[in-house]
C-alpha cells in the first residue's frame, strides 16, 4: 500500500530543476500513505515526473523500492496497493519464461506480467487492489490503471498542455491552483454523503473509473476526459456470464461450499505479509466471518481490534469482545469517550480531500488509528453486505416492489407524511415502553429513524425511483441553483432483464455506494494513520461466485448473507449472532445538540452559509433550527452540509 503521483507538461524542459522540487513537494502531501520510503523518476525530455511513496508490505528490502524498471529497461511503474494472486502469477510466468528475480514483491511480478503478455491480458488477470502509472519509454505513453471494484483512489487533471495524476487531490492542489467547484458535485455530495466517481469537486480533476485504463500519448496530448478511458472489467458482463449459474437447480448444500471455499482462499492470500496484520472485529456477520477464518489460517492468535461508546445504543464493542473470547484471538478494545472523536472532526476535510459526509468516518478513522498502533496491515469485513445481500433495503425492495406498489403512490405518500408527522424522539419513547413488555421490539434501536426513513419511500412510482429513494440521504434540494444530476447512473442495472429488484440494487450498490462511500471512507482513514486495510469480500472469484448463486440461497429462511452465517454457525453459537444488524454509527444526532453545537453553529451561520454562494441559506437554517429543537432528526442532511461547509472554509 502507497501513495503514487506525478505529472506531464508539454514543451517544459527548461524548468526540470524546478519541476524536480515540484514532484518532491506533491510526494511529501500524501506521505501519509507510505512513510517507509520515497522515489521520483524524471524523464526531463519528456517532461514527466513520477513519485512514489511506499508503506513496506511485501519485501521490505530495496528490491521492492519504487518507481520500478522493468528488466528490459522499456517500462517505469508507480503502484499503490497489493496483487493478491501475484505468486500464482509469478509460478505462471515462471513456467514459460527463464526469469531471475531481483526480489520478491508483488509490484515486480506485475511489472514482468505486463512485459511478457502485454496490458490487454495482464489487466483481467489481476485479483486485487490498486492504482498504477506505467511510462512505456518506447511508446512514448502514459497508462494510468485502477482495480475493478475501486478500492484504491485516483485522481487526473488535465489541461490542454498538461496533466496530473494522484492517489488523493492534495498533490494536484500543489500542482496547480488552477482549480474550481464542480457545483453539481456539490449537490450530488449534499445528496447522498459522497461525489460519485468519474466526478470530483473540482470540474477540473476527474476520478478514473474503477475497472478502467486511460492511455495517454505524450507525443499527441492535448487534454483527456474521463469518456477517453475504456473498461477491462465490469460488472455487466459477469452478471449475463453468471445469470445461467443463478438459474440452474445448483443445490443450497453445493451453493454454501463453493462460497465458503473461495473466501476461505482469499482470506489466505490476504493474509500474505512480512508486516504484523490483524483484523477489525465489530461482531457482525461480515467482521466475525472474516476473523473466524483468519483465526483458523493462522498457526497463532490473530489479533483483532474494536472500538467501544458508553451510549448503549452505539456500543458494539461487549458484544465483540464475547465473538472475540469464543474465536480465541488477541482481542484490543478501546473505549471512547465524545472528546476522543470530536477532536478529529475539524481535520476530516484534510483526511478526506473533498467533502465526504458519512459520519461512520470518525469511528473508522479511530479504530484504524486504534489498530496502527499495533499492525500494519488490517483485515476489514467491508462489502459483505453488497456481495451477499447484506442490507436490509434489499429485503424491503423485494417486499415493497411486491406488496405496496398494488397501492396507488398518492395515498402511499400520504401516509408516509402521517408517520413523519410524530418525531423519531417520540417513536423511540414508545418503542421504549413498549420493549418492557417484549424482548423482540427491546433489541430494536434507533427506531425512530428508522421509520422516518422508511416512510419516507413510501411514494415510489417504481423499482429504480424505490432505490434511489432508500439510499438518499437529503430530500431537499439545499443549493441556490439547478444542476446537472451526477449520481451514479441506474439505467444498466434497473433495465437489466431478468434479475430481481434485490438483485438489481445490489448491482447499483456495487457501482455506486460501495465504491464511493465505503471503500472511499476506509481508504482515507486508514491510509491517514498509515494502515493497509485489506477486504477479502473483494475479491475477483468470491465476487463472482456469490453472483453465480440464486438469491434465495443468499436470502434464505428470512435470513440476510446465509452463506456467510452458514460458515459463522461452525464457530459461534447462532444464538450469540442472533442480533439486529447495527451499523457502525456514532450519536451525531444528539452531538450536533450538544458538544458539537458551537462548531457547527459557526459554520451554519448566515454568514457562514453565504460565503459560497452556492447554499440556501435561509431552507438550512430552518433545517438546523428544527434539529435543534429537538422536534425531528435532521442529521443526515446537517452533516452533508457541514462537511461542505468545513471543506469549503478551509479550501478555498
Amino acid at each position: 500500500m502507497c501513495g503514487i503521483t506525478g505529472f506531464y507538461k508539454r514543451n517544459a524542459s527548461s524548468m526540470a530543476v524546478e519541476f524536480e522540487q515540484l514532484i518532491k513537494k506533491m510526494g511529501a502531501k500524501i506521505d501519509h500513505r507510505g512513510p517507509n520510503q520515497q522515489g521520483y523518476f524524471s524523464d526531463q525530455s519528456n517532461s514527466l515526473f513520477l513519485a512514489h511513496q511506499r508503506l513496506s508490505i511485501l519485501d521490505l528490502t530495496d528490491a521492492g523500492k519504487q518507481p520500478m524498471e522493468s528488466f528490459c529497461g522499456r517500462f517505469i511503474i508507480v503502484f499503490n496497493g497489493e496483487i493478491y494472486n501475484f505468486i500464482e502469477l509469478k509460478k505462471e510466468l515462471e513456467a514459460n519464461q527463464n526469469i531471475s528475480w531481483r526480489g520478491h514483491s508483488d509490484t515486480e511480478v506485475l511489472l514482468e506480467l505486463i512485459v511478457r503478455v502485454g496490458i490487454d491480458i495482464a489487466l483481467p488477470k489481476l485479483n486485487g487492489m490498486f492504482a498504477f502509472a506505467l511510462f512505456d519509454k518506447k511508446e512514448n505513453t502514459l497508462l494510468l490503471v485502477r482495480d475493478r471494484f475501486g478500492e484504491k483512489p485516483l485522481y487526473i487533471y488535465s489541461a490542454n498542455d498538461s496533466l496530473a495524476f494522484a492517489s488523493e487531490l492534495k498533490p494536484i492542489e500543489v500542482y496547480t491552483k488552477n482549480l474550481t467547484i464542480n457545483s453539481a458535485a456539490v449537490s450530488a455530495q449534499l445528496k447522498f454523503s459522497y461525489i460519485p466517481a468519474p466526478h470530483s469537486i473540482y470540474n477540473e480533476v476527474f476520478k478514473l473509473m474503477p475497472g478502467h485504463y486511460l492511455s495517454v500519448d505524450l507525443s499527441t496530448y492535448c487534454g483527456v476526459k474521463y469518456t477517453d478511458s475504456k473498461p477491462y472489467w465490469e460488472i455487466e458482463q459477469l452478471v449475463k456470464e453468471t445469470s445461467s449459474l443463478r438459474a440452474s437447480d445448483i443445490s443450497l448444500e453445493e451453493s454454501l461450499f463453493e462460497n465458503e471455499k473461495v473466501l476461505r482462499k482469499s482470506v489466505s492470500q490476504r493474509m500474505v505479509s512480512d508486516v504484523p496484520l490483524g483484523a477489525f472485529l465489530s461482531g457482525g456477520i461480515d467482521s466475525t466471518c472474516i476473523a473466524a477464518l483468519m483465526q483458523e489460517e493462522s498457526n497463532r492468535k490473530i489479533k483483532t481490534f474494536s472500538i467501544g461508546f458508553h451510549d448503549k445504543n452505539y456500543n458494539e464493542a461487549d458484544h465483540a469482545k464475547k465473538v472475540a473470547n469464543i474465536l480465541g484471538t488477541e482481542h484490543h478494545e478501546l473505549y471512547l469517550e465524545p472528546n476522543d472523536m470530536l477532536e478529529y472532526v475539524p481535520k476530516l476535510h484534510e483526511i478526506y480531500d473533498e467533502p465526504f459526509s458519512d459520519s461512520s468516518q470518525l469511528p473508522t478513522l479511530m479504530v484504524a488509528k486504534f489498530a496502527k498502533e499495533h499492525v500494519t496491515v488490517a483485515l476489514t469485513g467491508d462489502s459483505g453486505d453488497e456481495v451477499f445481500t447484506g442490507y436490509n433495503r434489499y429485503v424491503v425492495g423485494e417486499k415493497l416492489d411486491g406488496t405496496l406498489s398494488k397501492i396507488p403512490s398518492s395515498l402511499r405518500r400520504t401516509l408516509g407524511g402521517i408517520a413523519q408527522g410524530v418525531s423519531p424522539k417520540t417513536y423511540d419513547n414508545m418503542a421504549a415502553f413498549v420493549g418492557k413488555f417484549s424482548s423482540r421490539v427491546k433489541k430494536h434501536t434507533r427506531v425512530g429513524d428508522n421509520i422516518h426513513k422508511f416512510s419516507r419511500v413510501f411514494g415510489f412510482s417504481n423499482d429504480e425511483d424505490l432505490y434511489n429513494r432508500l439510499i438518499t440521504t437529503s430530500e431537499h434540494n439545499l443549493l441556490t441553483l439547478t444542476t446537472n444530476d451526477i449520481a451514479t447512473p441506474t439505467n444498466q442495472a434497473f433495465k437489466f432483464p431478468d434479475i430481481s429488484v434485490a438483485e438489481k440494487m445490489m448491482w447499483q450498490d456495487s457501482i455506486g455506494y460501495m465504491q464511493n462511500d465505503i471503500l472511499t471512507k476506509v481508504d482515507r482513514a486508514s491510509m491517514s494513520v498509515s494502515l493497509e486495510t485489506r477486504v477479502p469480500f473483494l475479491d475477483n472469484d468470491v465476487f463472482k461466485q456469490a453472483w453465480s448463486t440464486p438469491l434465495s440461497h443468499k436470502l434464505h429462511g428470512n435470513q440476510t448473507k446465509y452463506p456467510l452465517r452458514h460458515i459463522i454457525n461452525k464457530y459461534i453459537p447462532e444464538d450469540v449472532m442472533n442480533r439486529p444488524k447495527a451499523g457502525f454509527g456514532v450519536p451525531i444526532y444528539s452531538w450536533l445538540r450538544n458538544e458539537l453545537r458551537d462548531w457547527a453553529e459557526s459554520l451554519l451561520s448566515e454568514d457562514a452559509l453565504a460565503n459560497s454562494g452556492l447554499l440556501n441559506v435561509k431552507l438550512i437554517r430552518k433545517i438546523w433550527l428544527t434539529h435543534l429543537s429537538g422536534s425531528k432528526n435532521m442529521q443526515y442532511e446537517l452533516w452533508n452540509v457541514l462537511m461542505f461547509q468545513q471543506w469549503y472554509m478551509n479550501k478555498c
